[in-house]
């Protein structure tokens, strides 16, 4: 997963030299003299093996799956506003009331005009009928018969267009009571009674918004995108990836929202995607324009080793963890670090020639550094290791006891000394 073999590391431990040897039994000999060192206590963990969940986050603006802006079809003046600013109305329900009167007046205008050019075909009509027989005799000239022939064409078109005239007034009048085209939570109302209203307003009258489920907008990267995607065809033609909601006040939403649509490209300046989701929205808590965080697993680490963030140790070229062997003596241990997941830091251990490490070896969490300045030498203490919320994360160690940790465990370096926290 995260193997990079450390070769400077693996393959200077082997190098042994006969004088240091000599040194260290000389060390040993000084202090034969001396009160003996008091054993330090450390606190040891584990290792932990499971499948761990890679997440990430970006940031998702909500918007109504349906933002329906309500404005005015005709020119007139409000009579009354009939709704509450920023109540739940449904599909069909009267929001504004035009005066209808002008345009009332209107339709029957065109209606009487209607009646008049049918009553007036009728006449023409009985013209044709009356004038066809008497062309036949004679007592009629055939031109009086084709100019009644002509009337009876002009009158049914003047009809055709009266009518239309009558539907266009009547569709008129209907607009002047404006009503919900769909069902949702309806925005403060902008005009006022009496106002005019006009169709050419740049200002909507008021706005509808869809909000159960409630849409959102979030822009993963592509590398993201893809192992979403990869989520998204496993889910087998169902609803999209899931994922988790962080509302503006870093709560968790009780509800996980879905995706159900993205993009078509990605962008070439960010390297994103714009990705369309669904968030149930029962309660209407939920607002189109709230800023929220979308927090979605991407992919799964297979039998992922961890660790304590806190048991780790850094240095310009390296990261080590400190482990006890069968005899509680210390000894560094070179691995790769991954992400920090629930608060645990995932690595990958580095083969080490002669490294007496196992899984089931116990890691030193606490009194680290004693720990590394005991490597290879003397016992510690082990005791359970105890969590503290809020510790500092990867104390470094000093580039001396790196070199250390890459001889052979059996040398002495008295200088080797971890760096302070």
């Amino acid at each position: 997963m995260y193997n990079k073999p450390l070769t400077i590391a693996a393959t200077t431990i082997l190098l042994c030299s006969p004088v240091i040897i000599l040194s260290s039994c000389e060390k040993k000999d000084a202090g034969a003299g001396q009160p003996q060192a008091l054993v330090p206590d450390v606190q040891v963990t584990k290792l932990v093996t499971e499948d761990v969940p890679i997440k990430a986050i970006w940031i998702g603006n909500l918007r109504g799956t349906e933002d329906a802006e309500i404005r005015s079809q005709v020119t007139g003046y409000l009579l009354s506003k009939d709704y509450k600013d920023g109540a739940y109305v449904k599909k069909g329900q009267t929001l504004f009331q035009i005066d209808p009167r002008p345009f009332q007046a209107t339709l029957e205008q065109a209606q009487g005009r209607l009646e008049q050019y049918e009553a007036t075909l009728k006449k023409y009509q009985l013209d044709v009928e009356r004038y066809t027989p008497l062309v036949k005799s004679g007592s009629v000239s055939r031109k009086q018969l084709d100019d009644a022939l002509q009337q009876v064409q002009e009158t049914e078109a003047a009809i055709a267009t009266a009518k239309a005239q009558v539907d266009q007034a009547r569709i008129n009048l209907k607009f002047t009571t404006i009503t919900a085209p769909i069902s949702g939570l309806a925005g403060l109302a902008t005009p006022s009674i009496g106002n005019l209203l006009t169709p050419s307003s740049p200002t909507p009258l008021t706005t509808i918004s869809a909000i159960d489920p409630i849409r959102v907008d979030f822009n993963p990267s592509d590398k993201d995108f893809l192992d979403l995607s990869s989520l998204d065809e496993s889910s087998n033609g169902k609803k999209g990836f899931k994922f988790n909601v962080i509302l503006p006040n870093g709560t968790l939403y009780p509800q996980q929202g879905y995706s159900v649509a993205a993009d078509r490209n990605v962008d070439t300046q960010t390297a994103t995607i714009n990705v369309v989701g669904h968030i149930p929205n029962p309660n209407l808590i939920l607002r189109p324009g709230m800023f929220v965080r979308i927090q979605a697993t991407v992919k799964t680490l297979k039998n992922a080793t961890l660790v304590p963030p806190r048991s780790i140790l850094s240095t310009q070229s390296a990261k080590f963890i400190v482990y006890l062997d069968d005899k509680n003596i210390p000894h560094m241990q070179v691995v790769q670090t991954g992400p920090v997941v629930d608060g645990m830091q995932v690595i990958d251990i580095i083969p080490m020639p002669n490294s007496t490490f196992t899984k089931d070896s116990p890691i030193v969490v606490e009194g680290i550094q004693q720990a590394a300045r005991l490597q290879g030498q003397a016992p510690v203490n082990p005791t359970p290791y105890k969590h503290v919320v809020s510790q500092p994360v990867m104390p470094s160690v000093g580039a001396q006891s790196f070199e250390k940790a890459k001889t052979p465990e059996g040398m002495h370096h008295d200088n080797a000394q971890p760096a302070s926290k």
